[in-house]
């Protein structure tokens, strides 16, 4: 059952609060932090890793009064995969981020993704080129292949994808709440896929509206058939494979599949808070419809007190250029053990 058919509007309204508290914190996490000018791969590092505690928590209690148990996890990556389309066979990054929210119910699993490209902007516009390159690929969507990062190759086709890909409009000055005139006071905001961008309503709604069923694409990790879906699982396979680095904020090399839970003191790279069930993970599992995605395509979490298992980062120069290397990736999963 879609969560938003839980809530009432108060309580969606607490959500999307909660997402917007773990959006400004992270948002001042990268602008206290960067060493140099920050940029719109410190605000996505940030809120895919001091983000998730925050909204976990801000989202857990009301969750639970329904039944419902709550995990968000992310992952920070740069720079890759990037994509060819049309002629002369231009190369652009396919996204800055993917966010994928998954739910299991007692019946039913479905999932919903979006591809987020970030922007930073001052006053809530940003003028794009003309012949911008990233705006054709997300105004029109015409076929691609990817050409680095590791992933199948052959052209792709996601048709129609405006529910599926979204810019993202990030401050770039440094404001308090009550400081910034955006929708809902946020830090991020989304933009239609146009020349010239301009904030419509908060990401913090965006990833609300995720959750409740609201908003993003719907695709099927479970039996993936068309190219949508059959990305986003492969996206989150390749992810699970690597290691990141963003030396802007103080994040070194860290390995994708080591855990931190909560803690914001440990720099590793896959971040996740909250606990899907109330059972015991093995008996949980075995009784689930389906694994839950984080263990499914981020492989089994190693046992945080076996240092052994912790897999070191790659140093090999020509696996980094052509290897799997993965998206940044926020990641919500709900469990409804009676739904």
């Amino acid at each position: 059952m879609p969560l938003k058919k839980l809530f009432t509007k108060r309580e969606m309204e607490s959500i999307y609060s909660g997402a917007n508290s773990a959006i400004w914190h992270s948002h001042q996490h990268a602008r206290n932090h960067a060493k140099k000018a920050t940029r719109e791969e410190d605000f996505v590092a940030t809120l895919v890793t001091d983000g998730v505690p925050i909204v976990e928590q801000r989202w857990r209690d009301l969750l639970r009064s329904k039944g419902i148990s709550l995990r968000v996890s992310g992952v920070f990556c740069h720079g890759h995969p990037q994509v060819g389309f049309g002629k002369p066979y231009p190369r652009i990054e396919l996204a800055d981020l993917l966010v994928v929210y998954h739910h299991i119910g007692r019946q039913k699993t479905f999932s919903r993704a979006m591809l987020i490209q970030a922007k930073t902007s001052s006053d809530g516009t940003l003028l794009l080129k003309p012949n911008d390159l990233q705006l054709k690929l997300y105004s029109n969507w015409p076929p691609f292949e990817f050409v680095t990062g590791g992933l199948q190759k052959g052209m792709r086709d996601f048709g129609k994808n405006v529910s599926g890909s979204r810019y993202a409009l990030v401050l770039n000055t440094k404001k308090f709440p009550e400081e910034i005139d955006w929708p809902d006071q946020c830090p991020w905001a989304e933009s239609p896929s146009i020349r010239r961008l301009e904030v419509t309503q908060s990401f913090a709604r965006v990833l609300g509206n995720m959750l409740l069923s609201k908003d993003g694409r719907p695709c099927s990790l479970e039996r993936p058939r068309s190219d949508w879906s059959k990305t986003i699982k492969e996206l989150m396979e390749v992810t699970g494979k690597k290691t990141y680095r963003r030396t802007n904020i103080g994040r070194g090399d860290t390995p994708r599949e080591s855990r931190s839970i909560g803690d914001l003191a440990n720099d590793r790279v896959l971040y996740c808070a909250g606990d899907l069930s109330t059972d015991s993970k093995a008996n949980w599992l075995a009784k689930s419809p389906s694994m839950p995605l984080l263990e499914r395509t981020f492989r089994s979490l190693p046992d945080e007190s076996a240092e052994d298992q912790i897999v070191p980062p790659f140093l090999n120069d020509e696996f980094e250029e052509d290897g799997a290397r993965g998206i940044s990736t926020l990641l919500i999963e709900t469990h409804d053990p009676e739904g």
